[in-house]
């Protein structure tokens, strides 16, 4: 990784490195540019580590922006105050031809790739023993536990067992599924240049499931939550809790009546139900980080020696001032 201070031959310096003064002696020397050597060149992908991460937590995501704003702004200001023998020699083109530089192979492609990596690990997941990607997984998860939040299921408890009506309320989950999908198809139409623009873009990327599929997932996972629920009503520990989440659920329905219970078993349910999905969204971004690594030199030589050197700095260098000085226009008379 190189950038505008450095030999015309290898990244497109935006200016020529052949300037030399006539004596030998006082041939002058390209500067060491730090700022695109590692490791501080590294701070330019710590927004695209922030991408790779947003699928477990946006906050952290959002945070991991910031060094990478600082390192773009410092390097751009180095390059507007100084020439590539590092001489304080301002220059709004140097700096014009960095900012592009460094929105390009540090922001917006870089992050494309993780995007990209992201969506194919999620249509590779698809292909799996569910049959749905982990973005349709993540969704009908959380409208079950989302849906047993507000209570729906105890709407469907069979009132000579006590229990809930697993089929009903698995049925009430895929009509509330189809519903969605039928405002969202509305909505489409309402906007319907746009959204079979949008349509046709997403198209690549997406693996539409298949309703049998979906009831299958809907049905297992309300079986495996029902399960967890009713041993815990019950005052036992079930298998797939462990140890340290039990006692606080011991902890949390310590009165003993049957709604702390519900209530206990529910905190117990969501934070399972958030481990699996922070399990699956690892896996998505695992392929965003090894999109990322797999382009990352590539982006940045296209960007370097393609769009900057053929493209965008020679349009930057013939850029004349929309306007001139009075000290300019007297010059020129």
């Amino acid at each position: 990784m190189l950038g505008i201070n450095e030999p015309l031959g290898r990244a497109g310096n935006f200016r020529s490195n052949n300037r030399v003064e006539n004596n030998s002696k006082n041939e002058k020397q390209v500067k060491n540019d730090m700022y695109m050597k590692w490791p501080l060149r590294g701070l330019a992908y710590s927004n695209e580590l922030g991408e790779i991460i947003r699928p477990m937590s946006g906050l952290a995501a959002n945070l991991l922006w910031i060094p990478a704003i600082g390192y773009i702004a410092a390097d751009i200001g180095d390059k507007y105050k100084h020439n590539q023998y590092g001489e304080t020699e301002p220059s709004k083109k140097r700096a014009g031809k960095q900012f592009s530089f460094q929105m390009l192979a540090s922001v917006i492609l870089p992050t494309a790739a993780v995007k990209i990596g992201q969506k194919l690990t999620n249509i590779i997941s698809s292909k799996g023993k569910t049959k749905l990607s982990i973005n349709d997984r993540e969704k009908y998860t959380r409208m079950i536990t989302q849906s047993m939040n507000k209570g729906s299921h105890e709407k469907f408890v069979n009132l000579e067992t006590g229990m809930v009506d697993r089929q009903r309320y698995a049925q009430h989950i895929m009509d509330n599924i189809a519903e969605i999908d039928k405002h969202k198809t509305t909505r489409n139409k309402m906007f319907s240049p746009i959204s079979k623009i949008i349509d046709f873009v997403k198209k690549p990327f997406e693996a539409k499931p298949k309703t049998e599929h979906i009831q299958k997932y809907v049905a297992s996972t309300i079986d495996n939550i029902m399960d967890t629920r009713e041993v815990l009503i019950q005052g036992n520990k079930p298998k797939n809790v462990s140890d340290k989440l039990y006692k606080a659920f011991e902890k949390e329905a310590k009165t003993g009546t049957l709604e702390q219970k519900k209530s206990a078993a529910y905190t117990v349910i969501r934070k399972l139900q958030g481990k699996k999905l922070f399990k699956n969204n690892a896996l998505k971004s695992l392929g965003g980080l090894i999109a990322l690594g797999i382009m990352m030199k590539p982006i940045d030589n296209f960007v370097e020696k393609v769009l900057i050197h053929k493209y965008i700095g020679p349009t930057i260098d013939k850029m004349q001032k929309p306007w001139k000085s009075l000290q300019e226009v007297s010059k020129e008379s």
